[in-house]
């Protein structure tokens, strides 16, 4: 149901603000009416325009890159619960005071810094890098009670699905959320999901290189920080926006997982039609 929101008199001369399109400022607070009350909305292009521009000319890929546009300035962040993917107003609690709050869509934290995992990219099925490969080179050892870590001998080089495998067989996320490339990131204005598709081309380049490491995640934020993949760019007045490529491999990942869903969905109705 839609809300009533603020609009304080410094919204217009945010620096933040002053980045984005003027349809991408109008777009941002029409999300404000339809967010729920802690600032959480469906991460759906199509619902958007439906809610926010009914009567424009204005497509849902339109609004997917003014979403976009809003994320390259820190003005919104996206994140998922199960398959499904949302959005949360950053400066929701700092500016929206709500007396009697209702909660619609899963909650959303900024201390809930998810790393990136085996799933994030599609890696394959194959076999490549099991047995004693994994075993004698697993991802970090965990610390015991007292926080220190075990020795262990010294690391020796394997390859990119052998250091994924070892990560899953340890229960770890193969970037961990307290890595450094997110603060590195958060620093340089470099928004969470624009490193999570340098992490699905990384994993991608990687998977059938047959390219050995030691240390794959020293690896993988040397590429974040040289930006070996040509993502993203900065402008000198601030911001992070994606580059042809980023868009590329943005648009490939979306529809990615739109086959998925839909594949899960013919799944869930042959199973109700059994």
């Amino acid at each position: 149901m839609a809300r009533i929101r603020s609009i304080k008199p410094e919204f217009w001369s945010s620096e933040q603000v002053m980045e984005c399109s003027p349809t991408s400022r109008l777009l941002f607070i029409g999300l404000w009416n339809f967010c729920d009350d802690a600032g959480n909305h469906v991460a759906s292009a199509k619902t958007i325009k439906a809610e926010i521009f009914p009567g424009d000319d204005i497509s849902s890929t339109d609004v997917q890159r003014m979403l976009d546009e809003l994320s390259s300035n820190s003005l919104i962040a996206f994140y998922a619960n199960g398959d499904k993917q949302y959005l949360h107003v950053t400066g929701w609690k700092k500016h929206q005071k709500i007396d009697r709050p209702t909660f619609k869509h899963p909650a959303y934290s900024s201390d809930d810094r998810r790393g990136l995992d085996e799933s994030s990219p599609p890696e394959g099925k194959g076999e490549e890098g099991k047995g004693e490969e994994r075993k004698k080179n697993p991802p970090n050892p965990p610390a015991d009670a007292e926080g220190r870590k075990p020795t262990r001998s010294k690391r020796e080089k394997i390859t990119f699905p052998a250091f994924v495998e070892a990560c899953r067989e340890a229960g770890e996320r193969a970037i961990r959320a307290d890595d450094p490339i997110f603060d590195f990131a958060e620093d340089a204005g470099i928004p969470r999901e624009f490193i999570a598709l340098a992490w699905r081309e990384f994993a991608l380049r990687h998977r059938d290189s047959g390219r050995q490491q030691k240390d794959w995640r020293a690896h993988f934020r040397d590429a974040v920080r040289r930006n070996w993949f040509k993502l993203w760019w900065c402008p000198e007045g601030g911001g992070c926006e994606l580059t042809t490529s980023g868009v590329q491999v943005k648009r490939e990942r979306d529809a990615e997982r739109a086959r998925e869903q839909a594949e899960q969905a013919d799944q869930q109705r042959g199973q109700e039609a059994a």
